[in-house]
């Protein structure tokens, strides 16, 4: 019998998720090195800020990865505001070079940083009790799965066409110092197409999934990062096109990098001396880090719509700005809601399949372009990415057909809005 080739490469696919080793027992053995007592708390600057730095640097080394820097160490220092001192740390950043000739000069960054609180003294009962804060949710479940996703990727090297590079930030309890220092003094951001952020990684529960953030929206992420939960193998991972906490993927959206932050949340004891090894669901975060390996594996060879992103740009007729989605301070609202409200209640509401496509199994992912005038119309729609006229002219059709949005603005004025997505016209899988 014959196999279909689509579903040839889904079992080849979900066997690959399967094969995967656990991530769960190296789970435990770094969150318990982070978390020792003798690293008093990893605060940005102190001696146990550098012995986490050095056991991320070994553990790098001992998976085989290639360190960039000496070391793999990145040093900057800040300026303590309590005290007006200058302290030093460091960034620690491996890589994984693709194998395309082309796209292995793009990176793919996964970053967490691995500092924390530090450490006070109590009086309790007239004596000093030292206190030191373990982190072990915030953030040494964050660093655990970066080094565990390091080591899978580095077992599979050759699958990846972008270049990869691991990075274990540190003063990030400090507003993000590292992450900032990273991609601003350290590493060309030009060559950097998305940003892949782990924090807090460690309280998934029934309850409680979970879930990718990706700052802004951004419909071919939030896109492919829902497909990747319709794998009957990975967790169900809730997708936002939105941010959720301040953290290292801040300083690289500012960049106008697309980031993804994966995370389980905040929790009654987030920052307090309670976050402890554990409490932390070591199965759960397994589950997750299956998931994001097989996200990165996606980003590195993706063909490059993922990382599109839009700039200003001038009607020649009008010399009227036209600005992306993204630049605007009240973006265009369609029925009150988002493009999200856009897409539910009107583009795939609507849509029609042309039926000579389904016949001939023509499906694929058009994308479109097209402008929200100051009186809300919707104009200049055109295709960016082309799939079959068939398509493409329904994809036209429907988003021509839109009813008025409301318009955006920027510093208190109306403006013209383009909003680029992807129109998916997908074939039902037949039995």
């Amino acid at each position: 019998m014959k196999i279909p080739l689509t579903i040839l490469i889904l079992i080849l696919g979900l066997a690959s998720v399967q094969a995967q080793d656990s991530f769960e027992n190296e789970l435990k053995v770094h969150v318990r090195e982070l978390t020792a007592n003798r690293l008093n708390g990893r605060q940005a600057g102190t001696e146990g800020e550098n012995e986490a730095a050095d056991y991320i640097s070994r553990v790098f080394t001992e998976k085989g990865l290639e360190l960039l820097y000496p070391h793999g160490y990145q040093d900057f220092s800040f300026i303590d505001e309590s005290t007006g001192d200058t302290l030093f740390s460091r960034n620690v950043v491996a890589v994984i070079p693709g194998y395309d000739p082309v796209l292995r000069d793009e990176y793919i960054v996964i970053g967490a940083h691995y500092d924390h609180l530090g450490k006070y003294t109590m009086r309790v009962n007239g004596r000093d009790s030292l206190c030191i804060y373990p982190g072990a949710d915030a953030n040494a479940s964050g660093v655990a799965a970066l080094l565990g996703l390091a080591g899978a990727a580095q077992r599979q090297f050759f699958m990846y066409k972008r270049s990869l590079l691991f990075v274990a930030f540190g003063a990030g309890e400090k507003g993000g110092l590292g992450s900032w220092y990273f991609v601003n003094r350290a590493f060309p951001s030009s060559v950097v197409k998305i940003m892949i952020n782990l924090d807090r990684m460690g309280r998934a529960s029934q309850d409680n999934s979970p879930k990718a953030f990706c700052g802004l929206p951004n419909y071919e992420l939030e896109h492919l990062l829902t497909r990747l939960t319709y794998n009957p193998y990975l967790p169900q991972v809730q997708v936002y096109g939105s941010d959720h906490f301040l953290s290292d993927h801040q300083a690289f959206l500012e960049q106008g990098i697309p980031v993804c932050l994966f995370t389980t949340g905040l929790h009654p004891h987030h920052q307090t001396l309670r976050d402890t090894p554990d409490k932390l669901e070591y199965g759960r975060m397994d589950d997750f880090c299956q998931y994001i390996s097989l996200f990165i594996m996606e980003a590195a060879n993706d063909t490059g719509d993922l990382f599109s992103s839009e700039k200003p740009v001038y009607s020649p007729a009008e010399e009227e700005p036209v600005y992306p989605y993204s630049e605007v301070d009240i973006p265009p609202k369609f029925m009150n809601g988002d493009i999200q409200s856009f897409v539910d209640r009107w583009l795939y509401k609507y849509q029609k399949y042309p039926r000579e496509a389904v016949s001939q199994g023509i499906k694929g992912r058009v994308m479109v372009s097209f402008i929200i005038e100051k009186n809300g119309e919707v104009t200049q729609v055109e295709i960016t990415r082309s799939v079959h006229p068939l398509l493409d002219r329904e994809a036209i059709r429907i988003i021509t057909a839109s009813p008025k949005w409301k318009a955006g603005e920027k510093n208190g004025e109306k403006v013209r809005v383009r909003i680029t997505l992807p129109v998916y016209f997908e074939l039902a899988p037949t039995r």
